[in-house]
């Protein structure tokens, strides 16, 4: 493979295994002088995923929609019973960085070269990047899962690029098909020249259809699958040149108590669970522990590098002129440097496909308890600097004024103040906060 020579990427960690024991880490809530007890699972580390940066450019941001359209009610079905308890995932930990990195410059490769010119400027006004729903009285009463729900999202930063736009999209949907008790909360991190089209047009559409399938709320899990793998189907169809554009996508889809959290690519989703320990004496007896949704797609796992060699492509980073390997892995075709991919599934992405990337969702079922107070949805721009631990702590204080705006706001805050503390280039970051209300069972 040809050098580059140029630095692509710091090499950090994230692990993504399970197999490890607890431990708790008491940490301080400044803001209400009240220690935070936060459990997490330490795990042995891996290669950390860096922002995919494989495609990067311009490209016309649809309109966020500012109604549902999904709350039209179709006919009732009978109830889905007999749900697993999902498996608690495990945080990440993440290292921390102390020196930017001056060298930092985007690739030179032909999935990497920007297409557009982009610079800083300050986000969208308040009415098209802060929303907060305080759900009304009468709604109230049909959303009992439901207390509130907010997001932020903002542009990201390249030297040079003066016309990058936001590639991120997200969609909020209560009230899915007109069941009271059913809501889609999601994100899309979109990448490449028409990523922002991609991202636009699963944001628009994967709600659409799933509201519009009559085992939406009988069989969700089969649902989700098959709307997500026919929206990928159309993006091959529709008037956007997905070769070397895609988009990742997370969401939820709560029913009742139980939640289906669904994944393709490395954006991520976790709750945040409130625990009792009446063992510890120093404290107040409560402590949070933060439960990870999703799984990230990268090239470099197992599963996921051993499909894509029996799909005929390879998993390798970057390399510099002494052939040392620079930054996240990534997908390439076997006889030549492209696309250079650095998630293994994505929706659109036409030539990575052909190697391997697949727009298969991971799918978890979740069983909510009273104890899990908020979910927090976010893109790579969110996670790539912030611990999952360092995430519930920062939103605690919000919570606790029932604030999700607030704490959408503060999380798109520490992000950017972290990538303008680590990196040259600051991602696009994007946040959903949904606080939850899950009633005792007896």
């Amino acid at each position: 493979m040809a050098s580059i020579g140029t630095v692509i990427r710091k090499l950090s960690t994230r692990p993504v295994t399970s197999n490890a024991r607890p431990t708790v880490k008491a940490i301080k809530d400044p803001t209400f002088e009240k220690p935070l007890g936060l459990k997490t699972t330490i795990l042995p580390t891996k290669s950390k995923h860096r922002p995919s940066n494989s495609y990067s450019g311009q490209s016309k941001i649809p309109q966020f929609f500012k109604e549902s359209p999904l709350n039209k009610p179709i006919k009732p079905l009978s109830e889905h019973t007999g749900l697993a308890t999902a498996k608690i995932a495990t945080p990440k930990s993440s290292n921390r960085h102390t020196i930017k990195s001056a060298r930092h410059r985007r690739a030179t490769s032909l999935a990497d070269k920007p297409v557009s010119q982009n610079t800083w400027r300050k986000p969208e006004s308040d009415a098209a990047h802060h929303r907060k729903f305080s759900l009304g009285s009468t709604i109230k009463q049909n959303l009992a899962i439901i207390s509130s729900f907010s997001h932020e999202t903002q542009k990201g930063f390249i030297p040079g690029n003066p016309g990058k736009v936001n590639q991120d999209n997200f969609f909020e949907h209560p009230c899915v098909a007109g069941y009271n008790d059913l809501h889609l909360f999601g994100v899309c991190d979109g990448h490449g020249m028409f990523g922002g089209e991609v991202s636009g047009y699963v944001k628009k559409r994967l709600p659409e259809m799933l509201a519009k399938h009559p085992e939406i709320y009988s069989d969700p899990k089969k649902v989700i699958e098959k709307s997500v793998i026919e929206v990928n189907e159309e993006l091959k169809r529709i008037n956007i040149d997905v070769s070397f554009s895609g988009t990742t996508l997370i969401f939820v889809l709560i029913k009742g108590s139980v939640l289906y959290c669904a994944n393709v690519g490395d954006s991520r989703a976790l709750i945040a669970r409130q625990v009792n320990d009446t063992g510890n004496t120093t404290t107040s007896g409560r402590h949070w522990m933060s439960i990870v949704l999703s799984r990230d797609h990268k090239p470099d796992e197992k599963d996921e590098s051993a499909r894509i060699f029996q799909w005929g492509g390879r998993v390798e980073s970057y390399q510099d002129e002494n052939g040392n390997p620079l930054g996240p892995a990534r997908v390439w075709l076997r006889n030549q440097d492209l696309p250079g991919l650095a998630m293994s599934r994505s929706l659109g992405d036409a030539v990575a496909a052909s190697v391997g990337v697949i727009c298969e969702p991971e799918i978890l079922e979740f069983q909510m308890t009273p104890e899990d107070k908020f979910i927090v949805l976010g893109s790579d721009g969110v996670f790539e600097f912030i611990s999952n631990e360092d995430i519930v702590k920062t939103a605690v204080p919000y919570w606790r004024i029932n604030d999700s705006k607030g704490v959408c706001e503060a999380l798109a805050k520490f992000a950017h103040d972290r990538w303008v503390t680590e990196e040259e280039v600051i991602d696009d970051i994007t946040a959903v906060c949904v606080f939850l209300n899950i009633p005792n069972k007896n």
